[in-house]
């Protein structure tokens, strides 16, 4: 027995994200895109049935689940019409040649990546001094690993303070992770600070701050602020000063749970933590001895942490993703380099 043409297209037609996430593979959704691991680039676009598919590292695509089996998992026709089937036996009693290639209709041409965003250096301070003190007495790693990192120029402090992890690619910066260093804090308001005009800026205390944000960040009032672990600052324009001290003086007056607006507050401190613009897929690492193998990690404190606790460990590369990014453990595993995931035990680690 032979396949239709109603089975043949039926199995095109299959979503190829589902099938690939069926037999194991992780797929990862990206806008309209579904980026399927393990083959260098491979991305499957789900707004269009068929499913146009391309895989960069290859430089092949095509339209459908039929067309991407027989080019990406290299099968024969009737094979990849099987497969897309999950085992359906052919009905057609007419010849249907074993075809080597098939091609709908439609003519696929894979998209234009987009530009890369500049990457834009943050602008080195005149000494490391507080990007030191924070990581070694306030997160205690070890000097000889901040020492190291300085000395090999992936480590310095920018002109705010914060401690720069430098990303490179054959010896050039294209990219950087940033760490604040002045304690926990988090941003209220509804308006950026530069936005404001003539400020007056008003110090209060964590939980005031973070009551007047949640009483006013829906209103047409502008405001911004930050909030720290002691303190807190409110920014206002001038002619809305005396509205955000009388909405200051009612939550005083006012009886409240402030042990539940606190632990709340808390809850919301964070280190400041971000990247660079032009900061892409870019990652940080630092290599000890002669690397036969490399350790993942999801930030560069991480990393060090790691590396102060276990210095005995050496040939190896340390990578820092900046988050959590599969094409940084892809490019490892096609430079045929074992790696051990060193991130957190949560949902998306």
């Amino acid at each position: 027995m032979f396949y239709t043409e109603e089975q043949i297209r039926r199995a095109n037609e299959r979503s190829i994200s589902e099938y690939f996430r069926s037999q194991g593979y992780n797929c990862k959704q990206i806008r309209s895109e579904t980026h399927i691991a393990g083959f260098g680039g491979f991305y499957v676009k789900d707004t269009a049935v068929p499913n146009p598919f391309y895989v960069h590292s290859q430089q092949v695509g095509g339209i459908g689940l039929v067309c991407c089996l027989m080019k990406v998992m290299n099968m024969p026709f009737k094979e990849a019409v099987q497969a897309a089937l999950d085992g359906e036996q052919g009905r057609g009693e007419g010849r249907i040649e074993n075809k080597t290639e098939y091609t709908p209709t439609q003519r696929y041409i894979p998209p234009r990546p987009e530009p890369k965003p500049e990457f834009i250096m943050p602008e080195k301070a005149g000494d490391n001094r507080r990007a030191y003190s924070y990581l070694t007495k306030t997160r205690y790693i070890n000097p000889d690993v901040v020492n190291a990192f300085i000395r090999a120029g992936v480590l310095f402090q920018d002109t705010k303070g914060n401690a720069v992890f430098l990303h490179r690619e054959n010896g050039k910066p294209c990219g950087a992770e940033i760490h604040g260093t002045s304690g926990k804090r988090y941003i209220v308001g509804n308006t950026p600070y530069s936005e404001l005009c003539d400020r007056k800026v008003i110090p209060t205390e964590p939980y005031i701050a973070e009551l007047v944000d949640q009483r006013l960040k829906d209103t047409d009032l502008k405001f911004a602020g930050y909030v720290y672990e002691k303190n807190a600052n409110i920014v206002v324009e001038s002619k809305d000063y005396n509205v955000i001290c009388g909405t200051i003086a009612e939550i005083r007056n006012s009886n409240i749970d402030r042990n539940a607006v606190e632990n709340d507050v808390n809850s919301k401190l964070k280190n400041y933590k971000g990247v660079a613009p032009g900061t892409t897929e870019s990652y940080f690492d630092f290599d000890k001895g002669n690397p036969q193998k490399a350790y993942v990690f999801e930030s560069s404190i991480d990393l060090m942490s790691f590396m102060s606790l276990h210095p005995d460990v050496t040939d190896c590369k340390f990578v820092a993703m900046a988050g959590l990014k599969p094409n940084v453990v892809e490019k490892l595993l096609e430079k045929n380099i074992p790696v051990t995931l060193c991130v957190d035990n949560d949902t998306a680690g």
